[in-house]
């Protein structure tokens, strides 16, 4: 019984995570790439500028994962 219930668990969690990736990360993960590609289109700018730009455009998506394993590991 107890494991049953514990298999309900797991299923609940696994199926938010897939949505919440489905609905949020990748959109998500889309404006990073096409910030990205915005960064590497300067041509005016040292290889340098270029690579702080990208990093820009990857925190808030790094941000976002970084929440989403804290919170399953407190869950667990």
């Amino acid at each position: 019984m107890a494991e049953a219930a514990q298999g309900r668990v797991q299923a609940a969690v696994e199926s938010a995570v897939q949505g919440l990736e489905r609905e949020h990360i990748r959109a998500m993960q889309g404006t990073m790439f096409r910030c990205s590609a915005r960064c590497c289109e300067d041509t005016a700018a040292s290889m340098q500028e270029v690579q702080r730009c990208i990093e820009r455009c990857h925190a808030p998506l790094a941000r976002a994962q970084a929440i989403v394993t804290s919170e399953l590991e407190q869950f667990q």
